[in-house]
């Protein structure tokens, strides 16, 4: 097996200090310099008042979750509800404190901002709601990622990313609870 493309050191038909079967030599498909390597950043670059933009987004993003999380905190059914509802609530406390503090970091001064409050007729659209909120928060800092190089900025987003992904899991098993029949 011939290894990945983006690897291979321009002029080189083997890493320095290895040889690789056959002979140390590649198929000229791999050695092609228009060979399908994407360029960084993945997503191409943005500019920075772009990306200031959407780092003030995901701001208010942050602190409309905190303050829909609260709410959804009160109303939650039992204890594991209630241990997944403020485990994602304090997750959101610490992305917007990390975002703010990148704010400041490349503007210099403080988010000034206001949101509108998630509202929800029932603790089970409640959930819903959230499950959603948090994939689309998920698939937006992942695209952040990957329009910048900028470690900083990568680094962030993805701490908050992943751990978006695993609040949408939590909601989704907190949502799937109240479907299901529960034990006596």
């Amino acid at each position: 097996m011939y290894p990945h493309p983006m690897f291979l050191y321009p002029g080189f038909d083997h890493y320095p200090g290895v040889t690789f079967v056959p002979g140390g030599t590649f198929p000229p498909a791999v050695r092609n310099d228009t060979s399908n390597i994407p360029f960084l950043p993945i997503e191409g670059k943005q500019s920075l008042a772009n990306f200031i933009w959407v780092l003030y987004q995901a701001i208010i993003g942050e602190a409309t979750a905190i303050d829909f999380y609260s709410k959804l905190l009160k109303d939650a059914p039992d204890g594991l509800h209630k241990e997944f509802i403020r485990h994602a609530y304090e997750d959101e406390q610490k992305h917007l404190q990390a975002f703010t503090r990148l704010y400041i970091h490349f503007t210099g001064q403080e988010p000034q901002y206001q949101f509108e409050p998630v509202r929800y007729a029932s603790y089970q659209e409640g959930l819903l709601k959230a499950y959603k909120d948090e994939l689309e928060a998920a698939e937006a800092y992942r695209d952040v990622q990957l329009s910048t190089t900028d470690a900083l900025i990568k680094d962030t987003f993805f701490l908050a990313m992943t751990d978006e992904m695993e609040h949408a899991s939590r909601f989704s098993f907190l949502y799937l609870t109240l479907q299901a029949p529960r034990p006596e």
